[in-house]
């Protein structure tokens, strides 16, 4: 063998060897779900089954049931600040929606509206709610209204907090991402620390109020067995707002539009939107807040809402 022979063999054999360590440090495999029972579903958490899940939630306080609903790839704790509020005037409600949080995945692996809307209805019904207020950031004002559209009867007052609902102009990075045809072959390996770093930095306005803890919260929650896959799952289900837009107007529940004035991911002219077509609805808008108001200045948004939901 000769001399340039062995320097190309041992340059191959390091830049496998390179690539492969790269590799590992890219690789981070799923959290077991026992694990993160630990540290996230502390007291008042409870599990219920429905459709085959075992589903978190939380049940906290006495009075009129408040139903509230994240968005996606967030979880029930993204409500902790409101519930600290309002379990003094209302039975709140929160859980962890299927493909997120410690719920993880579907077995159907449909993440569609009209699934969500299901799953709510049967939830609703395992934990003993006919009637109930509800609110929803994101994905979950999405679900919000087409729910209080299918149930009228079950939904006394709405709030939308950023909520999903219009064509959008541009679609989040995430989402284009997660749509490319290797995302469901990659993303379920990758370490997505630093795109949750990123998520986190775009749907906050003040990046003082994020701390670590949150940035962990989002991370390892994401890491839940299955969750990875559930995500992209979802980001590749067509909501179709070109049509289901067209039912917004027809919503008749006494509504509060909560909106971030400096949100990333939809923009503040879809409040005014929805303001326009739910009939006697009240739009606040709030500056120096992002897509998500109710984590990021939930003092505020917590008392607007309750002042909100008592009349008052």
């Amino acid at each position: 063998m000769g001399k340039n022979t062995r320097i190309i063999i041992n340059a191959a054999i390091l830049a496998t060897a390179v690539a492969a360590a790269v590799s590992l440090t890219l690789v981070r495999f799923d959290i077991p779900i026992d694990q993160l029972k630990r540290d996230f579903a502390k007291e008042p958490s409870r599990f219920v089954t429905v459709d085959g899940m075992e589903v978190h939630y939380c049940d906290e306080g006495r009075g009129f049931p408040l139903v509230l609903i994240h968005g996606t790839a967030s979880s029930l704790h993204t409500w902790d600040g409101w519930a600290g509020v309002l379990t003094k005037n209302f039975r709140v409600i929160r859980m962890d929606l299927p493909a997120f949080g410690l719920t993880g995945p579907s077995p159907e692996r449909d993440y569609s509206i009209d699934a969500y809307v299901r799953f709510l209805d049967a939830f609703l019904n395992a934990v003993g709610v006919t009637r109930c207020h509800i609110a929803g950031n994101s994905l979950g004002g999405l679900i919000a209204w087409n729910y209080t559209l299918a149930r009228p009867g079950r939904v006394a007052k709405m709030i939308l907090v950023d909520a999903a609902g219009y064509p959008f102009r541009s679609i989040p990075w995430i989402f284009r991402l997660l749509r490319l045809p290797l995302a469901d072959t990659v993303g379920r390996y990758l370490d997505p620390r630093l795109l949750i770093e990123k998520n986190v930095r775009e749907v906050y306005s003040d990046a003082s109020r994020i701390t670590r803890e949150i940035v962990d919260r989002y991370y390892r929650l994401t890491l839940r067995e299955g969750n990875r896959v559930a995500l992209i799952d979802r980001a590749r289900t067509d909501d179709g707002f070109e049509s289901i837009a067209k039912k917004i107007p027809s919503l008749r529940v006494p509504t509060l539009i909560m909106w971030g004035k400096d949100d990333a991911w939809i923009p503040v002219d879809h409040a005014r939107r929805f303001a326009r077509d739910i009939p006697g609805s009240v739009l606040k808008i709030y500056d120096r807040a992002g897509h998500i108001p109710m984590e990021e200045i939930p003092e505020i948004t917590a008392r607007d809402a309750r002042r909100f939901l008592l009349g008052i």
